[in-house]
């Protein structure tokens, strides 16, 4: 079924569309840039029947203007330009331009003479630049929201460089200025302070630094306050007693130190509370909250018995740096409260203790103990909750067996993952499983057909998965697990070709296993596969066939094994699917293409196919370490996701992340500056392309240069020939560059002396000559990131340049060979061992075969010690 969003429109059989202001719409429209044609409707006379459009009933006169986009329309943002004709609407009433992308267009100052708004929302709609003071004209505004929404990308950047003009909006009640730009506002609190009716205000991430102290709050119609993201290191906030109503308060990511502010205990309709990451360390004071976040402070002492004087409290965050021993089972009472979820995870020096024999005084719904120090035994009191539902005891330090009774409870979530719990697991019938990196054994754990996830990574369980994942199924019985992670063990033979059991599948991890033999031909049945991880097993055969099925995937990894054969051209299919969902939950099922390929150290030869440009979203390409030849596609420039540098701060998410379980990510192991390394969160992050190890020839697209998002390039130990393209400097996100070991040829090009991110260079053993280029950037690297060119001179070679640009000293003759520099170098490093050996053989062979040497040899060493001996006495 279709999914559509309509933006506010107007069907009014009363209204005429009043033609003044109909012209000034279409002169609007003739501005905008509309590349789907959401205003298709603004054609017909009735301007109020048009799309977004609402008029008044009976004079005609266009009282809104609804053009907000909305991430689940079919239909693109708007963006172009804002003509002046909107001044003639003057009767307009409510504007909202939001989540559009005008491209860091200022705010039209003609926006501050449309006297009669009450409503103006511009929040990430790409305005930039300067806020105009004339909106302070706007006296009968109500809500103005010029910041940037939560779950759309942060397009607006705005500061202001006074905020005098607020005072002129005495009728204000919703101000939102998130990532506003406020640092030059030193008077930001006592602007705010003038606006007596305002009832919320949102200043996240808007740079400030300091707050104020107020001698009298006006401002104490306040309900919401938000101030997190910013720069604040006080913590004197007296006049928060006067905030009486408030009942959200979030400071959270600031350095605020000291006690946490005193004024809290007048709060008394405060409901939600977020003080994380600061410094605070001080206890609670009285009050009734019922959300909770004291994450990442300083706490210290017996923090968590404070928690007794919250009335009302229901979800407790003291994670991240609490200091002191963690006494809540013996020393918090709870008795009388309505505690149902507590978390007090993170907390790196917290121990919780408890006597075998404790009863707590309460029942509790989720409870995150992660990082607290509980074991080495298993917490003999969790027997007594009897409504647990979430279970998070991670890093826990236990190293006891789980005990039966545990896997009779219906939990929803649990989390015994980075402990060294031993002994084996029956059958798992809880949704949510994460037993990972621990020591359980065989037998293999049969799984229910409710679990959702199961993480049974890095553990001791051996053989064939077949156990596991082959029992019969009943035709009725429809397996829900969407994610599996069983890598990291012991298990060996061939994968299991029972698939078709487990179509739900999204995420399927069985790296770092013994694995052999070829794909099964029953992974074809996983079409909603969107993560597939194989890297180091021993897999066979040519490139999986069953995978042209799986054209969901965006993480693909088979590196690692012993796959032969050239890759696919149908692997450029895999560009994703889109599905619609019921209106009624409101939610997009969707796909994307294939974002990160990785197929190091395999078989894999013939030439790379062109078809892989078709994958536009392909982020991470790694087909280092095979038998590829041929030429580099020039296509590989097009490469959208490493054209423009990435700002996700999030792994790949599989499908919408309002539909997909919370939390599911993913990650990759890669080498980069010469190191292997595993990326998780950070992964959303990279972009490269790693080609290295093979037999490539030709030269280095000059298309390569307009990938400005890439993080790292790998076209090492190829037979690349050719210029290092002149624009490389374009590259401004590089970090890792490796061309070693080619035969590229002319000089470096001034431009890689300005890519200031990078921090991994080798150009060694090619054929470039000349001046290295000047600058700190270049010169700051070792020589060895140079050597192997004989006619490249200049810092940080020792080889000074001439007046010619050519090296001072000496070339030496390479009769034509043009890789026998390289080759002589291997011969070296391979001869070191073979002559290490041979010369201890030589010194210890005679001692060992002739008697009187060795006698003669260990006399002479005796005599020695009894010298040193002598002597030190």
């Amino acid at each position: 079924m279709s999914t559509k969003f309509n933006c506010c429109t107007g069907h009014s059989l009363k209204a005429l569309c009043n033609e003044e202001e109909r012209e000034a719409l279409l002169s609007f429209k003739t501005g905008v840039h509309d590349p789907s044609n959401r205003l298709s409707s603004w054609v017909s006379e009735e301007c109020c029947n048009w799309e977004g459009v609402l008029c008044h009933n009976t004079t005609g006169h266009v009282l809104r203007l609804n053009l907000r986009w909305d991430v689940y329309q079919r239909a693109s943002s708007l963006g172009g330009n804002i003509s002046s004709s909107l001044l003639h609407l003057k009767h307009l009433r409510y504007m909202d331009l939001s989540c559009n992308d005008f491209g860091s267009l200022n705010i039209p100052k003609f926006f501050g003479f449309l006297s009669n708004l009450r409503y103006l929302n511009l929040s990430s709609a790409g305005f930039g630049g300067v806020i105009p003071h004339q909106l302070g004209n706007l006296s009968k505004l109500h809500y103005l929201d010029i910041g940037n929404c939560q779950y759309y990308i942060h397009r607006n950047s705005l500061n202001v460089e006074d905020l005098e003009w607020i005072s002129g909006l005495p009728f204000l009640e919703y101000l939102d200025m998130t990532t506003v730009n406020l640092s030059k506002t030193s008077n930001w609190l006592q602007v705010m302070n003038k606006l007596h009716s305002l009832s919320v205000l949102r200043l996240s991430n808007c740079e400030l630094l300091a707050i104020d102290s107020l001698r009298h709050v006006n401002f104490s119609n306040l309900l919401i306050l938000d101030l997190s993201w910013n720069h604040l290191i006080s913590s004197s906030f007296d006049w928060f007693a006067d905030l009486s109503s408030l009942t959200t308060l979030n400071l959270a990511d600031n350095t605020i130190h000291g006690q946490i502010p005193y004024g809290l205990r007048n709060m008394s309709s405060l409901i939600f509370l977020d003080l994380s990451y600061n410094k605070f360390a001080s206890s609670l004071p009285d009050c009734s909250i019922t959300y909770l976040d004291l994450s990442d402070n300083a706490l210290e002492g017996d923090i968590l018995r404070s928690l007794g004087n919250l009335c009302a409290f229901q979800l407790s965050k003291i994670s991240h740096r609490s200091q002191g021993e963690c006494k809540i089972l013996e020393y918090l009472n709870l008795g009388e409260n309505s505690i149902k979820e507590l978390d007090a995870s993170s907390n790196l020096q917290l121990t919780v203790q408890a006597s075998s024999n404790w009863t707590p005084p309460f029942q509790l719904t989720g409870l995150d103990l992660g990082s607290c120090l509980l074991g080495p035994q298993f917490p003999a009191w969790l027997q007594t909750q009897k409504n647990l539902y979430d279970l998070n005891m991670s890093y826990a330090g236990i190293s006891d067996v789980i005990p039966a009774w545990f896997w009779t409870r219906t939990y929803q979530t649990i989390d015994l993952s980075h402990n060294q719990i031993i002994g084996s697991i029956p059958s798992l019938h809880f949704p949510r499983i994460h037993l990972g990196s621990n020591n359980f054994t065989d037998p293999q754990p049969q799984i229910s057909s409710d679990v959702v996830e199961l993480d049974l990574s890095d553990n001791l369980f051996r053989g064939s998965l077949s156990p596991m994942l082959c029992r019969q199924r009943t035709n009725k019985e429809v397996n829900l697990l969407n994610s599996l992670d069983v890598s990291g063990n012991l298990l060996s033979g061939e994968l299991p070709n029972c698939w078709m059991y487990w179509r739900e599948l999204t995420v399927l991890k069985l790296g770092n296993n013994n694995l052999t033999g070829h794909i099964p031909s029953s992974m074809a049945s996983l079409i909603w596969l969107g993560s597939l991880h194989l890297r180091n097993n021993h897999l066979s055969g040519n490139f999986p066939l069953p995978l042209k099925n799986c054209s969901s995937l965006m993480v693909l990894d088979l590196s690692e094994n012993e796959l032969t054969g050239s890759i696919p051209e149908w692997i450029g299919n895999f560009i994703g699917k889109i599905i619609e969902t019921f209106l009624e939950v409101g939610r997009i099922l969707y796909t994307a293409s294939l974002m990160v390929l990785v197929l190091h150290s395999n078989k894999f030869n013939g030439s790379i196919p062109v078809e892989l440009c078709h994958l536009n979203s392909l982020q991470i390409l790694d087909l280092g370490n095979n038998n590829l030849s041929g030429t580099i596609p020039r296509c590989f420039g097009n490469y959208s996701r490493m054209i423009k540098p990435s700002n996700s701060t999030s792994p790949f998410p599989f499908h919408d992340p309002y539909y997909i379980t919370f939390g599911s990510t993913d990650e990759a192991t890669l080498v980069m500056k010469g190191v292997e390394y595993e990326y998780h969160k950070s992964l959303g992050l990279l972009a490269g392309i790693d080609l290295s190890s093979n037999n490539l020839s030709g030269g280095i697209p000059e298309e390569f240069t307009s990938l400005h998002g890439l993080i790292f390039l790998n076209l090492s130990h190829n037979h690349l020939q050719g210029k290092i393209p002149v624009k490389i400097g374009d590259m401004k996100s590089l970090e890792s560059l490796d061309l070693s070991m080619n035969r590229l040829s002319g000089v470096i090009p001034q431009g890689m002396a300005t890519i200031a991110f990078l921090s991994h260079l080798n150009l060694s053993y090619n054929n470039l000559s000349g001046q290295i280029p000047s600058g700190t950037q270049l010169r700051g690297f070792s020589p060895f990131s140079f050597i192997g060119n004989p006619e490249l001179c200049g810092a940080p070679l020792t080889d000074d340049c001439g007046e010619d640009g050519k090296p001072k000293a000496p070339i030496p003759d390479n009769d034509g060979k043009d890789d026998s520099g390289w080759i002589d170098m291997k011969w070296f490093y391979l001869g070191m061992p073979w002559g290490f050996a041979v010369g201890v053989w030589a010194i210890f062979a005679p001692l060992a075969l002739k008697r009187a040497w060795r006698h003669a040899y260990f006399q002479f060493l005796d005599e020695m010690k009894y010298k040193l001996l002598g002597w030190c006495l």
